[in-house]
Order: C-alpha cells, then structure tokens, then sequence
C-alpha cells in the first residue's frame, strides 16, 4: 500500500510525529487530571508501531515519552482511528 493510495494516514502520522502538534493534541484530549501531571516539555516520539500491518490503513499509533511534573518520565500511547470518507456505521464503532 502506498502512501499515494492512503494519503490521510500518511496525513495524521506526519502530524502525529511533530511534538508541538503531539503536544497540544494530548493537552487538549487527555483528562485534566493528567495533563496536570505533564510538564510543559514537549513530547518525544518512540519510533515504531503496536497495530497489525492489516490495520494500519485505518489505525494509527504513537508512543510518546512525556516528562511528569516531578521531572520522571512517562508513556503514552496514542490509537487513532481515522476515516478517509464517511462512514454511515460509526455510530456503531462508538459504542
């Protein structure tokens, strides 16, 4: 599969990948409670990939190493699942 043929995953994973854009996606989704744990040092990205080759056309995965407030470090794990056109069913993927 190219990256021609999967233009949004090529997408969300270049911005995925940039630790400003990571950094503010994680403060604004993650619940205040942990963002308040989390430094204000952008996010490092650890290379690689947790989702099976099959699902990475809709899956997209990023671990990040975070700074906590008391200067550990920390892992987070992001899954996205994402939508290259409209799909009539999601509603049934969220429950």
């Amino acid at each position: 599969m190219t990256d021609i043929i999967h233009p949004h995953d090529r997408f969300l994973k270049a911005l995925l990948s940039d630790p400003e854009t990571a950094g503010t996606l994680l403060r604004e989704r993650l619940p205040k409670e942990v963002v308040a744990m989390l430094s204000d040092d952008p996010p490092e990205l650890v290379e690689g990939s947790f989702v099976d080759e099959t699902l990475r056309v809709h899956l997209t995965d990023r671990l990040y190493r975070v700074k906590t407030i008391t200067g550990r470090a920390a892992l987070l794990y992001v899954l996205i699942e994402h939508k290259s056109s409209p799909d009539v069913h999601i509603c049934w993927q969220l429950l």
